[in-house]
């Protein structure tokens, strides 16, 4: 009973025959088990400007935006296992896509990510999927060899990539009211126009692809038809929007500046609600959220998950991160300095 604690004892005296011999109960309790809480496993440094993390399989993957390279993690561990060569970022600077001076974009213009590469990435169909705007072209990885497997050219630059089935869906970041619909098996890339204009993030759900038609500020989302590629519904949303993610029946929008984030009903797009979230830090259009059983994750100054029912605030996780990826009890985050960091719920 030496290792035991919170232990008390009670003298008894008991009769046998004529003598009375006491007796010595003890009684202990365990001290009751910590609550669970968020842990930070692993923080993984990784190549230079790191966009946000995709979960995909048993991995976790970094687009490493200024080494054209993707950082390959291992989600039990938090151990690298790969860096993956996707584009050559020397030929895209070659056609000029930085500013001639610093004042040349605002400080909250998207326009500086024009020289990042890959882009966006995306996971599909058991692989892994990156933008090169270089080229530019689609391409695919296998997550088992880290090779990439296949590339398909694009009309134009890409913004975003998600995908669905045998598809692929890229948003045209120059053309603002195209994305292209890439079919894997064949290879035909078809160019659609009849977004509104400034196509930027998608998401991919049981609904079909939404769109947020922000980047113009005009303020719209999208619900396009994977198999036709045609706009089937148009759902008025706040202008500069800078996100869009779909998780059980609702679609999340990260409005202006990271300033607020509201919940719209994929079946009928109605808005559900809309409250305050942490303010925007970091650069523009990478400010991703990150959706999972337990609500909606935003990064900030503070990483915030909202109630995905109510969207009131859950819970706060006092780290800084410039986007979130969640799933079940996994964390991940990109902190200012460029560290991802895993957390789990134990």
């Amino acid at each position: 009973h030496n290792q035991m604690t919170n232990c008390e004892g009670r003298k008894l005296g008991v009769q046998l025959g004529g003598l009375v011999i006491a007796a010595l109960v003890v009684s202990c309790s365990q001290p009751a088990p910590p609550a669970p809480t968020w842990k930070v496993v692993a923080n993984i440094s990784v190549g230079q400007t790191p966009g946000p993390v995709t979960l995909g399989g048993g991995w976790a993957f970094v687009p490493n935006m200024s080494d054209g390279t993707v950082t390959q993690v291992d989600r039990k561990t938090g151990k690298i296992v790969a860096t993956i060569k996707v584009a050559d970022p020397h030929v895209l600077r070659a056609k000029g896509c930085a500013p001639d001076s610093v004042h040349a974009y605002y400080s909250g213009s998207w326009g500086w990510r024009l020289c990042d590469t890959p882009y966006a990435i995306a996971w599909g169909a058991s692989h892994l999927w990156a933008i090169d705007n270089g080229r530019p072209q689609l391409v695919e990885i296998d997550p088992l060899t880290h090779e990439r497997v296949d590339d398909f050219t694009l009309p134009g630059t890409g913004w975003d990539v998600v995908v669905a089935g045998t598809k692929a869906f890229v948003s045209g970041y120059e053309a603002d009211q195209s994305f292209y619909m890439v079919d894997i098996p064949s290879h035909q890339v078809t160019t659609v126009s009849d977004l509104d204009e400034g196509a930027a993030t998608m998401a991919v759900d049981s609904s079909g692809v939404w769109i947020a038609c922000a980047r113009a500020r005009v303020g719209h989302l999208d619900l396009v038809d994977p198999v036709t590629g045609h706009v089937t519904h148009r759902y008025a949303m706040e202008g500069w929007s800078t996100d869009v993610a779909g998780y059980g029946g609702g679609v999340y929008v990260r409005g202006s500046m990271g300033g607020d984030v509201s919940r719209v009903n994929g079946a009928t797009g109605a808005m559900e609600w809309t409250h305050d979230g942490p303010g925007f830090i970091g650069r523009q259009g990478i400010d991703e959220l990150g959706v999972g059983p337990d609500g909606v994750w935003i990064s900030g100054p503070t990483t915030v998950r909202m109630n995905a029912q109510t969207g009131t605030v859950a819970e706060k996780v006092g780290i800084a991160s410039t986007s979130a990826a969640a799933d079940a009890n996994e964390l991940w985050l990109v902190q200012v300095d460029g560290v991802v960091s895993e957390l789990v719920w134990k």
